[in-house]
């Protein structure tokens, strides 16, 4: 929008605010309502508003229409990729495309063991031990990041929920007791998932502290955040590699379980022998 660059330092305070959201997250202009927007930029919507209408827009939606149609444009991400991952195939042979495709995803978890992130992780560890109650939330691809968090605290705690369910029961979890006791672990990558978003946004508001595993500092769960620890995802596939951010979960449970204020040991022990007795895994006895 070169005219809104233009106009930038010449807006009022209110609406120059708005114009700094509008110019940073395109994305999140064309895929948010109005009124989320202004709730992230700080500013009324009217604001919101008053600035399409200095552009010369009749209305916020006819402004949001440009940024839809300009990512419209650019095409979508992973039909894009497509062709380069075939031709690698064709080029290269099956044994390097696999090679790469690993050679990638360990580069990607070799680099969570930077100390930036390591440290991201251990603060986020230090605050889900601390949480009276961990709520789980990973929608769409991202979904067994939370749910593998969930699923192995289940064996020793009962303090973690995992929010998802059959006709929208996994929300009604958050209709009782929450605010900031409580931790919401969330795992959204882009293309972020929309209703991620708002529930993340809806517990902040809350007062819930949030821990992000997220791909960007300036994802909308992010600039939400209490604590984000940000993973790679990118490789010659045409999707995206959900191994780094599989692998933090795995690594904060361990860190929860080692600094749990419960017998860890007394716990699984009978969570493993209530599996065998439900007949939950095979045996040949």
């Amino acid at each position: 929008m070169a005219k809104l660059k233009t106009l930038y330092e010449q807006l009022p305070r209110q609406e120059r605010l708005a114009a700094g959201f509008v110019l940073d997250h395109p994305q999140e202009v064309a895929v948010m309502s109005m009124r989320e927007q202004s709730r992230i930029a700080d500013v009324p919507p009217s604001t919101m508003t008053r600035l399409a209408k200095r552009l010369g827009f009749g209305g916020y939606d006819e402004l949001r229409d440009v940024f839809i149609a300009t990512i419209r444009r650019q095409g979508l991400e992973y039909e894009s990729r497509v062709p380069g991952l075939v031709a690698m195939k064709k080029t290269q042979g099956e044994d390097s495309l696999l090679r790469d495709l690993a050679g990638t995803t360990l580069a990607h978890i070799e680099s969570l063991c930077q100390q930036d992130n390591l440290a991201a992780i251990l603060r986020t560890g230090k605050l889900l031990s601390e949480a009276r109650t961990i709520y789980c939330l990973g929608l769409r691809s991202s979904f067994p990041v939370a749910f593998h968090f969930h699923y192995i605290s289940s064996w020793f705690t009962a303090n973690v929920q995992l929010i998802e369910g059959g006709g929208e029961s996994g929300i009604m979890t958050l209709m009782h007791d929450i605010g900031p006791k409580d931790v919401l672990l969330v795992a959204s990558l882009a293309p972020y998932a929309r209703r991620a978003v708002t529930l993340t946004r809806y517990l902040a508001q809350q007062r819930v502290k949030i821990a992000a595993i997220t791909d960007n500092a300036s994802s909308p769960l992010a600039r939400l955040a209490t604590e984000t620890i940000i993973v790679k995802k990118k490789t010659t596939s045409f999707f995206d590699t959900l191994t780094p951010a599989l692998l933090v979960s795995e690594l904060l449970v361990a860190l929860f379980a080692a600094n749990a204020r419960v017998d860890i040991q007394s716990a699984v022990k009978k969570t493993e022998e209530q599996l065998w007795a439900a007949g939950e895994w095979w045996s040949l006895n």
